[in-house]
Order: structure tokens, then sequence, then C-alpha cells
């Protein structure tokens, strides 16, 4: 009898330890833009360094940072480098990207977390021949603190704005294409969009604010993804900027891409 209640005590304090320690959820630090398009990210900035371009060298790069618990990062530094050449542009790629936290039992804690970035000089060209990389005519120095501001904490002549001839409304219109999905399903609506403009006049950082479906969200995306800004300018410097974008999915307006109207 007694050595059934020792035996029972030790299953149940088995049983306390394993629900104390064993199984503790985790959860990883993810991109708030989630993993594919800040991978994407990562391919429209990337800048190959010319020598290791015209030899072929390919590698990666491991940077290494730490998170607390709001997702802020700090401390980032290459452990690891096939080139020293790609460190500087590695590293600023890498801080701009923004995080939700790491959370334990679904409450968040601090990680030191590693992220690689890759260079494959073959798939780099590949990439490029098929695109155009543009470059933002700009005027100022850019900001090095990769502080983000708030709209409201930028003066009404100092905020981003779209840095094509025409207006954004006008360049929605023209290359919008209607997902084949939403046209069948008769999906409309409008998708909300939140983003960082970078202190190049790139984009980044996209989440959905209001989804759609119907692959309108996805559509939007790519049309904000091909879109170039003049930064928001702070203290006399270019600044990164939080920014929002809404596109209309409208049944009965006229699709520019092929001239129908649905």
């Amino acid at each position: 009898m007694n050595i059934l209640k020792i035996t029972q005590r030790l299953v149940c304090l088995v049983m306390a330890f394993v629900v104390t320690h064993g199984f503790a959820q985790i959860s990883h630090p993810t991109p708030i833009a989630g993993h594919p398009l800040t991978e994407e990210f990562i391919q429209q900035n990337l800048v190959y360094p010319d020598v290791d371009l015209r030899a072929g060298n390919k590698g990666k790069v491991v940077v290494t940072f730490h998170l607390d618990e709001k997702g802020h990062g700090s401390n980032y530094q290459v452990k690891e480098t096939f080139s020293e050449f790609a460190n500087a542009n590695a590293l600023d790629m890498v801080k701009k990207i923004l995080w939700e936290p790491a959370t334990k039992n679904m409450l968040p804690v601090e990680y030191d977390m590693e992220y690689e970035v890759d260079y494959n000089a073959k798939a780099y060209k590949r990439y490029w021949n098929k695109r155009e990389r543009v470059a933002v005519p700009l005027a100022l120095e850019a900001d090095s603190s990769y502080q983000i501001y708030e709209l409201r904490q930028l003066e009404e002549a100092s905020k981003p704005y779209f840095a094509d001839g025409s207006n954004m409304a006008n360049y929605i219109l023209k290359n919008l294409e209607y997902p084949e999905a939403a046209k069948a399903t008769e999906v409309s609506g409008t998708v909300r969009l939140n983003f960082v403009v970078e202190t190049d006049g790139n984009v980044s950082n996209i989440t959905i604010q209001n989804s759609v479906g119907g692959g309108c969200d996805n559509e939007a995306i790519r049309l904000l993804q091909n879109t170039h800004w003049i930064p928001a300018v702070k203290n006399g410097k270019y600044v990164r900027s939080y920014n929002k974008q809404d596109i209309t999915f409208s049944i009965g307006s006229r699709n520019y891409q092929d001239g129908n109207s649905y």
C-alpha cells in the first residue's frame, strides 16, 4: 500500500514537472509582413558586390540580433559572411525588417535571432534581367537611425508622396488586374495596406489591415510592391515613415489592362 502511494506521488510530481517545463508553448519571432513578402523585399533590395558578381561567388551573410518583448531589434552583428563587401547591404536590409515578438505560453518574451541573407550570382542576374531597378531621384541625406515616424509626427509638406509622374490613383487604374477568381465570384471591396516608406523610396513591411479575398489582397500587394516614393523628411533628412494605401476592387469599373468592364 505504501509502495502504491509512493508510486502515485512520483507520477504526480513527474506530470507536474512536464506540465510546467515540458509543454511550454514557444513561438518564434516572425516578420510582420510574413516570410514570403520579407524574402521578396530582400530580393528586391539585395545589392550584389561587383567583385563577387563578376566572379560568380555565392554564399550567405548571417546576421545576429536581439529582439525585446515588443519585437524591437538591437545589437545587430554579422556572424558569418561569404564576402565582407556584402556585409553593409545585408545588415541594412535585416535592420529594416519589423517583427512580431517571440512568445512563451502566449506571453511576449525576448529572443536572440539569426537571419540569413543568401547571395546567389546566377539567381541575382536572372531576377534583374527580367526587371528594371528604379532609382528615385533624391536630394537629401538619409537618416541612419532606422527610426520610423508616424504621419502625424510629420508636417504636411514633409510626408512621403508617390514618385511617379502621375498620382497613385492613376497608377492603380492603369496597372490593376482584376483577379479572375474575384471576377468569377463577383468579389469586390477595398484592400487597405499598411507599409513603411524607406529612405530610398522603396516600400517594406507590407501588411493587410483590411482583406477582401478572391486574389484581391495579392493583387493589391503586387501593385504596392512596384511603387516608388519620395520619402518623408524630418530635420532636413529623409526618414522612414509608416503609411497606408487603399486599393478598391469594384465590379462594374473599367479594367485598364484589357479594356473591359466587369
